[in-house]
């Protein structure tokens, strides 16, 4: 699933260091290789430790997080699955990225399924994999690594060619960030001050229609194998509606950062 360099459009992203991310793994050597690699992608970011599902919990209670790396194999009571469980049963808006030993393409689809805006597979990635995993989540993309697909059942894929420019407006770039970060209709709503109904309707089925997709799995699938980037969050107050409408494709089209 390559990782190109498209954008898509979007309200203006707030930068700077209030940004903040979470990495959650039991294996200190493991966090401080993960910590070491985000700040050199992004220096200027806030980086917080969980050595486990409570840590993390912990964490999540006491303040906002723009994406949380979460290792799957958790060796404790409570797993990872439960705590990407946890975050998207309360419609916390983070990006999830998960990160495991397991690189078959059942388990990648299901923890997309679960909500997961992104995988990286550690034994399919050497140092400069991961670098290269954490720069395209940083500057807002999907990453899924390289898997295998023996044993799978893979879900429909949208044609390589499908809508290689989308057109999309603020509103419509908005929903859709939240639905790469896992939240439910009814979370995007409330976030949005409009009702259930419309996101489904007006945006969510819209966005399925312009890419090609059938349900949100296969969405964050496109994503990820189109390159396309999105604002990792956005100006407090901001009207989305307000602004022209854009256009997503190659790299290069116009967008907004």
């Amino acid at each position: 699933m390559p990782n190109g360099g498209s954008t898509v459009p979007q309200p203006r992203a707030i930068e700077g260091p209030d940004r903040n991310i979470l990495v959650v793994d039991d294996h200190g050597l493991v966090r401080a290789g993960l910590v070491r690699l985000i700040r050199m992608n992004a220096p200027g970011v806030r980086v917080v430790e969980a050595a486990g599902y409570d840590d993390a919990l912990a964490a999540i209670a006491r303040e906002s997080f723009e994406i949380v790396y979460l290792d799957l194999d958790l060796r404790e009571q409570r797993t990872g699955m439960q705590l990407l469980s946890h975050i998207r049963a309360h419609d916390i808006p983070t990006k999830v990225v998960i990160l495991s030993a397991l690189d078959d393409y059942g388990t990648v689809v299901s923890c997309i399924e679960a909500g997961a805006a992104g995988y990286i597979a550690k034994s399919s990635e050497d140092e400069a994999g991961f670098s290269n995993a954490m720069a395209v989540i940083l500057k807002g993309g999907i990453y899924i690594s390289p898997v295998s697909r023996a044993g799978a059942q893979p879900p429909r894929l949208p044609s390589p060619g499908a809508g290689r420019e989308v057109p999309l407006s603020p509103r419509q770039a908005e929903v859709l960030h939240y639905l790469c970060q896992g939240l439910s209709n009814k979370g995007i709503a409330h976030r949005l001050g409009i009702s259930e109904g419309t996101v489904r309707k007006s945006y969510v089925s819209e966005l399925f229609r312009l890419f090609g997709v059938a349900r949100r799995t296969e969405l964050i699938i496109e994503m990820a194998r189109r390159g396309l980037t999105l604002a990792s969050r956005y100006a407090v107050g901001g009207h989305a509606d307000e602004a022209p409408t854009r256009r997503c494709g190659p790299a290069g089209a116009d967008s907004v950062r």
